[in-house]
């Protein structure tokens, strides 16, 4: 880009003289607006990534409530039905009890998230997952062990967790799947990151096929145009 800009400035020396002074005045001035851009892009992603978070923790506090509610009417034990794609034609359902530990041990993960502890998040998400394979914060429990591995840098490894919780939901071994939607969108995110539109866009088809009175199912139709 300087070389372009050299180029552009040498032509203005035809039209009247200009010192090297003056030249280096005006590239420090350029340069001086470039980073200032840099920065400015640099802030805007942050707060994307920050905007993201939020609408996720605001997804995470409606799964508890539901959860909550369900208990309320249920009693003691609580059944609580799979969400998976529609056109699937399973119906799974499973006893829990309002009272199991998995919730506390849930919430322990989540607050080391939040608190921005990555490395013990990691390590409670993968524990919870191992230790509670199938209960209604188990998806959850996937979809934030991706967020987790996203945020160290990791990508690779955040692809394989998402990819493994929409594969467990399109074959039903998940009790619940209210983050499927948006692991499909995290997906499409990543392979946007990788440059590979093709890649991206058949998760955002996927989840308007699989889910399409979800919120992310609008997304996607944003992001194709739709």
């Amino acid at each position: 880009m300087k070389k372009a800009l050299w180029f552009i400035l040498l032509g203005l020396t035809a039209c009247g003289p200009i010192t090297k002074e003056e030249l280096d005045q005006r590239f420090a001035k350029v340069d001086e607006r470039l980073s200032k851009l840099e920065e400015r892009q640099r802030r805007l992603e942050e707060q994307n990534i920050k905007t993201e978070t939020r609408v996720d923790n605001l997804a995470e506090s409606l799964t508890k409530l539901r959860l909550e509610v369900e208990k309320l009417k249920t009693g003691k034990d609580s059944t609580v039905s799979v969400r998976l794609p529609e056109e699937s034609k399973k119906n799974i359902q499973i006893q829990q009890k309002p009272s199991e530990s998995y919730q506390a041990e849930y919430d322990e993960a989540m607050n080391l998230y939040n608190q921005k502890q990555l490395s013990l998040a990691k390590e409670k998400f993968i524990e919870f997952i191992r230790k509670n394979p199938k209960t209604p914060l188990t998806d959850n429990a996937y979809f934030w062990l991706g967020a987790v591995f996203r945020d160290l840098g990791e990508l690779d490894k955040a692809q394989a967790v998402w990819l493994t919780l929409v594969e467990k939901c399109k074959k039903g071994e998940l009790p619940d799947c209210n983050k499927a939607p948006s692991a499909y969108l995290q997906l499409a995110k990543l392979y946007e990151l990788k440059g590979d539109r093709q890649r991206a866009d058949e998760f955002y088809e996927n989840v308007i096929k699989d889910y399409p009175l979800s919120e992310e199912a609008e997304i996607a139709k944003r992001k194709l145009g739709k």
